[in-house]
């Protein structure tokens, strides 16, 4: 046994500063490996395992365990990571699948928050995983927002910047709030409207919760002449800034208030030293026929550059309960639609 495979350990007893600095020290060190992003989803049915490669300095990775409809079996995730050096990779790999097996896995599920380009497809093959759906965006738009706010805005496109002044011009104000019930409904109403799974209420009032403490979430709304009109909840992590959660409603539309929202998120987060705005998720391939292109030209209107990831890969370990399980979640969502995790 190699000194890194031997010096993988558990993370539990760092406690949340002492791993997020620890995270922030790899360079794909991202939110969703986080320990407050993992003391989120165990609210939600996910056990959380962290752990260290020696003792942090070669990475770290937070594990997701959740249990299946398939009787003593779970699915292991491991969203936006592992974060570790390229040398620890195959050491880490296995120690996932040993636990995973152990734990009655019936699949490992590993989503790097590597661009395409990385190395890490090379690592997964030949080791029994395969390419499979992936559970977060496998592309987005990355702005950077380290510069003086009239610099900014002239980076954005033409039609961006006028909408933003339309909005302006037109009385729409944008404020802090901590009304998440507000929230929840403006993003079940886009939900709706866009066919997409969204969290409800309880899971945006525990994000706040979890994260106000250190200042890493804000909820913002955008309001006119006592309608509230739409909202974002845009996260913080080192010096990102991540738009995760927005909805909208139909009426006065014609304001541009999503435009107004998004800019004073922007210059928020640069006041709290953030340099990048991840808008979390834009079409891998924009067609004009595709249902998200006008969130598309939303998103890139502010400019900014594409970045795309190299997806999810998974092991199958237990072929037979892995495919029953299939069926039963397929079974399930013809009567209760997932929300998304």
């Amino acid at each position: 046994m190699s000194e890194t495979a031997a010096a993988i350990t558990h993370g539990h007893a760092l406690g949340a500063e002492a791993w997020d600095r620890l995270l922030l020290e790899q360079p794909e060190g991202n939110l969703l490996q986080s320990w407050t992003w993992g003391q989120l989803q165990a609210r939600f049915g996910w056990r959380i395992e962290r752990l260290l490669v020696q003792d942090g300095r070669h990475g770290l990775c937070s594990l997701q365990r959740t249990a299946t409809l398939f009787p003593k079996a779970a699915v292991y995730y491991i969203p936006r990571g592992p974060a570790v050096l390229p040398a620890a990779r195959i050491q880490v790999l296995d120690e996932l699948e040993r636990r995973a097996r152990a734990g009655g896995g019936i699949v490992l599920r590993v989503e790097p928050n590597d661009r395409v380009g990385d190395q890490w497809p090379a690592f997964f093959e030949g080791r029994g995983f395969t390419a499979g759906d992936p559970v977060q965006p496998q592309a987005t738009q990355m702005l950077r927002i380290d510069r003086e706010p009239e610099t900014l805005k002239a980076g954005f496109k033409p039609k961006t910047r006028y909408n933003l002044n339309l909005a302006e011009r037109k009385g729409v104000t944008v404020v802090g709030s901590k009304d998440v019930r507000t929230f929840a409904g403006l993003a079940g109403e886009t939900a709706k409207r866009q066919r997409i799974h969204l969290p409800g209420a309880a899971y945006y009032q525990a994000a706040v919760d979890l994260f106000s403490p250190r200042d890493e979430v804000r909820l913002y709304l955008a309001q006119h002449e006592g309608d509230t009109l739409a909202g974002i909840m845009v996260f913080r992590f080192g010096k990102t800034a991540y738009y995760l959660f927005g909805g909208s409603t139909e009426r006065k539309r014609e304001l541009m208030p999503n435009y107004l929202l998004h800019w004073q998120a922007m210059l928020d987060f640069r006041a709290l030293g953030c340099d990048t705005y991840d808008w979390w998720g834009i079409p891998e391939e924009p067609a004009p026929d595709h249902p998200w292109f006008g969130l598309y030209r939303f998103k890139t209107g502010f400019g900014g550059e594409t970045v795309r990831y190299i997806g999810l890969y998974q092991h199958v370990l237990r072929p037979g309960p892995f495919r029953l399980e299939r069926r039963l979640q397929q079974l399930k969502a013809r009567v209760r639609q997932p929300i998304l995790r």
